[in-house]
């Protein structure tokens, strides 16, 4: 094998991209890994000055330092239109201790640029979520020290209760979340009637809805069917969405659960499965209108087979259209002033997106504000 041909082949096997230029900074060799990163054409991009190929003036100034010290530099960019960050290296070539050009190494860095920014966030998110109720117990702490009246104390220590709660819950949920993302949390699942399951979770939270005089009622449809769930698991799941619909809902309002049963061929298209409710009424599995009149679209799931559809609508304060893209982010937390008591941690929803998909299914929102929120989840039918 001639030396130029093995040259190209080791090039285009790299998993960097490798762009060569001359002393003039002009393009004279670029491999497929550099084609793909930087979205041109080798012929394209042959003759031309580094700007055209990289649209950075960084980079062309990395090249002009580099060819004038024969040192090698390293810097890191973003495409404009792709929005990819990617690392540069440029070392320059010598012949004979001649200057001839100059050698860049491209890696997208994307992906590593993202989980640093994820966890600078959740480092700050962490620390501004301990800071509130650390700094309430301190200040309830320095009360306590001045000895007050009894009557005082005890709502005092009540409240310090309700702090320590606050961290506890916290740091059981970031362990959590840290146990799911890590893939060290087994989902065990067993075919199970729904039903029940649904009930259960309503029980638990009624005294908190009836507190707030709102109707909590459930549609159940096919109810012999079993789902393939880790029960322990969706009653989380169930739970935390329960507690979020009561929590931002207001007085004397409704929350509503309802099951059906949906088909999906091997295209991915879903279509209705014949049902009907406890009361025999015809249901159209498609068309899932919530409380405030408006009908949700289904993603599409890709593995063939039933699915029981689980839809929770409440007729609460809703979520604004663009925040519902980042509801499920660790730490979002929807503008605070619609709800100034609503608290919780912001992971909640995250939790229970990964437990769901844990199982298969997809869990996902529609809401309008000031009408209302539906939370919908799918999970196989065993």
């Amino acid at each position: 094998m001639d030396f130029p041909h093995l040259f190209l082949v080791v090039a285009d096997a790299l998993d960097s991209g490798l762009v060569i230029v001359n002393a003039e900074r002009t393009v004279c060799y670029i491999n497929r890994r550099a084609e793909e990163i930087l979205e041109v054409r080798a012929n394209l991009a042959s003759g031309h000055g580094l700007i055209a190929l990289l649209r950075d003036y960084q980079v062309d100034a990395l090249a002009s330092e580099v060819l004038h010290d024969h040192e090698r530099r390293e810097t890191t960019i973003q495409t404009p239109l792709s929005k990819r960050t990617l690392r540069v290296r440029c070392s320059p070539l010598l012949l004979d201790s001649t200057l001839t050009g100059a050698l860049f190494l491209i890696e997208d860095v994307t992906h590593i640029s993202q989980l640093e920014r994820s966890r600078r966030d959740m480092v700050a998110n962490v620390s501004h979520e301990l800071r509130t109720p650390l700094a309430s117990l301190k200040l309830l702490v320095e009360t306590l020290q001045s000895d007050p009246p009894a009557p005082v104390r005890r709502r005092m220590l009540g409240q310090i209760s309700h702090e320590v709660d606050a961290v506890t819950q916290l740091a059981e949920e970031l362990h959590e979340l840290s146990q799911i993302e890590s893939g060290r949390v087994t989902i065990q699942l067993a075919p199970t009637s729904i039903g029940p399951v649904i009930e259960r979770a309503l029980n638990r939270i009624r005294p908190q809805a009836e507190r707030k005089n709102i109707l909590v009622q459930a549609i159940i449809i096919d109810n012999q069917l079993p789902v393939l769930i880790d029960n322990r698991r969706i009653d989380q799941v169930l739970l935390n969405l329960l507690h979020n619909a009561v929590k931002f809902t207001s007085d004397g309002g409704q929350i509503t659960v309802r099951t059906q049963t949906l088909y999906v061929d091997e295209t991915g298209t879903w279509q209705t499965e014949p049902a009907v409710s406890r009361d025999n009424t015809p249901t159209t599995a498609l068309e899932l209108p919530d409380l405030s009149g408006f009908t949700s679209r289904l993603p599409v799931i890709h593995s063939a087979g039933l699915w029981m559809l689980i839809s929770i609508s409440d007729t609460g304060i809703g979520i604004p259209t663009e925040e519902l893209p980042r509801i499920f982010e660790r730490f979002y937390k929807v503008d605070r002033s619609r709800n100034r008591n609503a608290g919780g941690t912001g992971l909640g929803l995250a939790i229970a997106k990964h437990l769901i998909e844990g199982h298969g299914g997809r869990l996902w929102a529609d809401s309008r504000e000031r009408y209302g929120s539906t939370f919908h989840f799918t999970l196989p039918v065993g």
